[in-house]
């Protein structure tokens, strides 16, 4: 059974962070995916903060876990965009100054990963994990052969509500009102605002959640949308929630409905507060594992990659000057415990907005433009309970 420091079950953002940084420490390092390529599919809206918005957005986070987002290549970097429109289900829009950039997913992830390489990190792909043991044994099913591997830590970064989570008592996110269900397509042929991403709110289209555009360059853009299964009132698959966005929403419709879909993709995104418990044993969690994603957006590329940029830290230290492994759960809650912590706050208040498309209408007349820099900056309202508010403007309504 051949051993390592650190084994890695999944190298999508998260993973394939944390396998460069335990790499670059000097750790002896496996990562194992069960793709056929890194990257592949991309599973997001591949949407991230300039640089420049950090210190806003992650005030608590040290420039060390931040210095690789002003080094992306160039070449991963596919458009650059200056502000975010909120429209209401009755066609308001909202709109707020932000610098955002959208990269190329599967080219960043592979950026990631090669890096890692490039420290002496070992990579195998097209292998599924299937069993944990608790003395950091994993079983891998890998070119027709079962293979089994050890690690002194094994970091489980196997996406939203992975099962492999169980098997060594971690948090495991299973409550439908957490989990958003996505859809979207890569389209073409499209006249989307190259400066803006488009997000678009209302129960017709994406039922406690929202949908959006995210132009890619060119006539290019990912659109998609989220759905929550106990908002839904229709028996509507997702694809046909999001055929039904682009060719009747009365404004995405005019951008999008002569455009053609170039690939679509679908999976589960945590919309979550942080996990409580993400260190058991010699197991740890991360990424959407550890539901790291900004539960009021969706957002999940940032926390997820310094959440393995720090668990390669801490892994260095408890391998290498015997640091209890709850360091690295101590040390993403203090860098970015807050605002995953508010973006789960604000995810409540939107909650009840959700009840109806006139309260979404009503509720953003009311607190739209005072919290829309809340919203899009994830700051939940010092002082101010938006669940009470909107409580309030709901009873006013009826709804």
């Amino acid at each position: 059974m051949e051993k390592y420091d650190l084994i890695i079950v999944g190298l999508g953002p998260a993973g394939a962070s944390l396998l460069y940084s335990a790499s670059k420490y000097g750790l002896k390092v496996l990562g194992i995916d069960r793709r056929r390529e890194i990257g592949v599919p991309i599973q997001c809206g591949e949407y991230i903060p300039s640089y420049n918005e950090f210190k806003t957005l992650l005030p608590k986070t040290p420039d060390k876990y931040l210095e690789i987002f002003r080094n992306i290549p160039q070449r991963i970097i596919l458009n650059r965009t200056n502000n975010v429109k909120l429209y209401t289900p009755y066609g308001t829009e909202y709109r707020a100054d932000f610098n955002g950039i959208v990269i190329d997913r599967e080219a960043f992830d592979k950026w990631l990963v090669s890096m890692g390489i490039k420290n002496g990190g070992e990579v195998i792909i097209n292998s599924k994990v299937y069993k944990l043991g608790i003395d950091g044994e994993v079983y891998i099913r890998y070119r027709g052969v079962e293979k089994v591997f050890r690690g002194d830590v094994v970091g489980l970064a196997s996406g939203a509500s992975s099962p492999l989570l169980d098997q060594v008592g971690l948090y495991r996110e299973n409550n439908e009102y957490n989990l958003g269900h996505v859809i979207q397509y890569l389209m073409a042929g499209i006249d989307a605002d190259k400066d803006s991403v488009e997000m678009y709110a209302g129960n017709r289209y994406s039922p406690g959640a929202y949908a959006w555009i995210i132009p890619r360059g060119d006539d290019t853009a990912n659109v998609g949308l989220g759905i929550r299964y106990p908002y839904t009132s229709e028996k509507l698959s997702l694809q046909e929630y999001l055929d039904r966005f682009i060719y009747e929403h009365p404004i995405a419709s005019k951008i999008l409905s002569k455009g053609s879909p170039l690939s679509i993709i679908s999976g589960i995104v945590p919309v979550a507060p942080p996990s409580k418990k993400t260190v058991s044993g010699r197991f740890i969690s991360l990424g959407d594992a550890a539901n790291h994603v900004i539960a009021s957006l969706g957002a999940g590329i940032v926390t997820s990659v310094i959440a393995g940029l720090i668990a390669g830290e801490a892994i260095s230290k408890h391998i290498s000057d015997g640091y209890p492994l709850k360091h690295y759960e101590d040390m993403w809650q203090k860098y970015i415990g807050d605002v995953l912590e508010d973006g789960y706050k604000i995810r409540l208040a939107i909650d009840v907005l959700t009840r109806s498309d006139k309260l979404i209408e009503y509720g953003m007349k009311i607190l739209g433009n005072k919290y829309m820099w809340n919203l899009v900056y994830t700051k939940s309202p010092k002082g101010v309970n938006l669940v009470s508010i909107i409580e309030k403007i709901a009873r006013e309504l009826g709804a």
